[in-house]
């Protein structure tokens, strides 16, 4: 009984090496090994810090080089030392006298026994001031995932946001901070610059109004709202507000230069004329309001160029009422005090 199966078990070991070799064309190797292995359809690798129980090194020793902080506070918290020191006083302390590093130094010591939003927003504001960009917005936005009402923090974010032209994380941060504030003015006008940002006219103008309801000599807050108005075609309205510059402060180049455009879509080349000359003036390095004015004075006639005079001569003095208004037959009935 036993030779029978010795020799089946020969067989199929023949069998075995023969479809090998025609598989691999070759024979194998001596010390060549087939393992059988199974293929699925296991999507993207998922990719962890540490390494899967099965192929865990045995090594006795710890690598701790790919070991990070698992969290923002972990990487930005510094022993606290002695828990009696005032950290957080002393950090104002130091910002009021500009030492912004030994400050940051005293918030992250801070952290280690008040993790607040109000440290966290503190810290991220130095970050800020130091020039550590990422950083400081990881800290404010740790302060308002804390604190979704926390608005010192909401106020930062937006107007960094603003100055490097944002716009979609600025309409974010701004619309919070108008639900914080909602009879902010300054919030209002966070919101309506966001929207310009984003080209959202309707929405900018929106925001102006309610700025100017309560602010109604604010000077932006008019060169904004005409702005947003000649981009919607709306030459009208840009008069309207972009004329209430002239009587107000401050006063800068780009504002004027948008009078000057408005002026001419108006139809009114020697106002233009006066109002681009006015830029040039107040600006004398904004070259766009320059060529406005060198462009238009080329086709500007005897007459013209009289009323472009006396238009700029009304603009430097802010006697805005003396403009002649699109209509173009009666005095621009602007009702604003004397400038200080």
């Amino acid at each position: 009984m036993r030779r029978p199966q010795l020799r089946h078990a020969v067989l199929a070991f023949a069998v075995v090496t023969a479809t090998i070799v025609g598989a691999c064309g070759q024979q194998p190797s001596a010390g060549s090994q087939y393992n059988v292995v199974a293929t699925v359809d296991a999507g993207p690798p998922i990719i962890t810090t540490q390494a899967p129980p099965e192929v865990a090194s045995t090594s006795t020793t710890t690598d701790t080089s790919t070991q990070v902080p698992t969290t923002l506070l972990d990487r930005e918290v510094l022993d606290g030392g002695d828990p009696l020191v005032d950290h957080k006083g002393a950090a104002r302390a130091l910002l009021a006298q500009k030492k912004v590093p030994e400050a940051i130094a005293s918030l992250r010591r801070a952290l280690a026994t008040d993790a607040s939003a109000d440290v966290w927003a503190a810290l991220g504001d130095a970050y800020l001031q130091q020039g550590d960009i990422e950083r400081g917005l990881s800290c404010l936005r740790e302060a308002t995932s804390l604190d979704v009402h926390h608005l010192a923090s909401r106020k930062v974010l937006t107007r960094h946001y603003l100055e490097h032209n944002a716009g979609e994380l600025a309409r974010q941060e701004a619309v919070e901070w108008v639900r914080l504030e909602p009879t902010s003015p300054t919030a209002r006008q966070a919101l309506g610059r966001s929207y310009t940002q984003l080209g959202m006219w309707r929405e900018a103008i929106e925001s102006y109004e309610l700025v100017l309801a309560q602010q109604p000599h604010n000077a932006y807050a008019h060169n904004n709202l005409g702005f947003a108005a000649l981009q919607l075609g709306d030459t009208q309205r840009a008069l309207v507000h972009l004329e209430q510059i002239v009587a107000l402060r401050p006063q800068h180049g780009f504002m004027f230069n948008n009078l000057g455009v408005a002026y001419e879509r108006a139809g009114r080349p020697a106002e233009a004329h006066a109002a681009f000359a006015r830029a040039a003036e107040l600006s004398p390095k904004y070259q766009l309001a320059g060529l406005n004015r060198d462009r238009l004075q080329r086709g500007l006639d005897h007459a013209q160029r009289i009323v472009a005079a006396d238009t700029l001569l009304r603009l430097r003095d802010g006697s805005a009422n003396d403009i002649m208004p699109l209509g173009g037959d009666a005095p621009t009935a602007i009702d604003l005090p004397a400038t200080p």
